[in-house]
């Protein structure tokens, strides 16, 4: 390689090294947006549950609540994404749910999946899942919320027309600082342990509340709150992840850029300096022949 070619390459990889830098930034970024938006939902959470508390202890959940069905028809929310640099990020749950299918010996005629992130539903089609539908997915904490309720509208209108009664949602958390890992969580139907549970547990204070209002009316309202907020914790984690994911290949990048540019900017000094040996010689031996005239 030229000299000249050698200084367009190295300018050209410093370049590329600032970009990634930035990507690697801004992914940062993200991931603390995205993680203290669920922290700021765990106190809300915390809230909700002491008003199930409250209601179990008045009586107050439907009996068909407390009855798990057997599921015959199956809802898959499949949580992706619409980016890039993220790896294997879409194909893993593709492969989750493939396998999942497999282990519980569910056919495939009895699932049907509804995607978040346009990317994800192509491969799911591809796979040949039967995609009821797609939405795609914004790198925007603010509009998180809607996303989610755009969810839960479809959850609703897929298990009224199909008669689905098993819900689940796949999606990507981190796990601690450096690692993260794909999850399957069942919505539909509700866990009726938690409700034992509940049950089970004394009020903490000598304040015991008192439902005035529709106890049946309530429950639906706290359901809907409570799926509301998984959702959008569900989002917030598969959100976080991805820049997650995007940093750490960032970094790796970052890192074999790094080498190449020492590796480069060695072999331009070692050009350069031949080429002021070079350089040098010729002077000398141009005094040379100067003083032989």
């Amino acid at each position: 390689m030229s000299f000249e070619a050698l200084q367009k390459r190295i300018k050209t990889t410093q370049e590329l090294r600032e970009i990634v830098n930035n990507m690697k930034t801004l992914s940062s970024v993200s991931i603390w947006q995205y993680e203290q938006a669920n922290k700021a939902l765990d106190k809300y959470r915390r809230n909700l549950r002491n008003a199930f508390h409250a209601l179990l202890l008045n009586n107050g959940v439907p009996r068909v609540a407390q009855k798990a069905r057997i599921a015959q028809k199956y809802l898959y929310i499949l949580i992706g994404t619409d980016n890039g640099m993220v790896g294997k990020f879409n194909k893993e749950i593709i492969e989750k749910v493939r396998n999942d299918m497999r282990t519980k010996k569910i056919a495939r005629k009895d699932v049907c999946v509804f995607v978040v992130g346009r990317r994800l539903a192509t491969l799911a089609e591809q796979a040949g899942f039967n995609v009821y539908g797609s939405i795609g997915i914004s790198n925007s904490v603010k509009v998180v919320g809607s996303l989610a309720e755009k969810v839960l509208l479809t959850i609703d209108e897929v298990t009224q027309k199909n008669r689905v009664d098993h819900v689940s949602v796949y999606y990507h958390r981190r796990h601690g600082n450096t690692s993260v890992v794909l999850e399957n969580r069942q919505i539909i139907p509700y866990d009726k342990s938690i409700w034992k549970n509940l049950r089970a547990k004394q009020w903490d204070t000598n304040n015991f509340p008192q439902v005035s209002e529709n106890k049946g009316r309530m429950f639906t309202a706290l359901i809907n709150e409570a799926l509301m907020i998984s959702m959008i914790r569900f989002l917030n984690g598969s959100l976080a992840s991805e820049h997650f994911t995007r940093m750490t290949n960032m970094q790796e990048a970052e890192k074999n850029i790094d080498e190449n540019l020492e590796r480069m900017n060695l072999e331009y000094q070692q050009q350069r300096q031949e080429n002021i040996t070079d350089e040098l010689i010729d002077v000398i031996s141009g005094a040379d022949a100067m003083r032989k005239k």
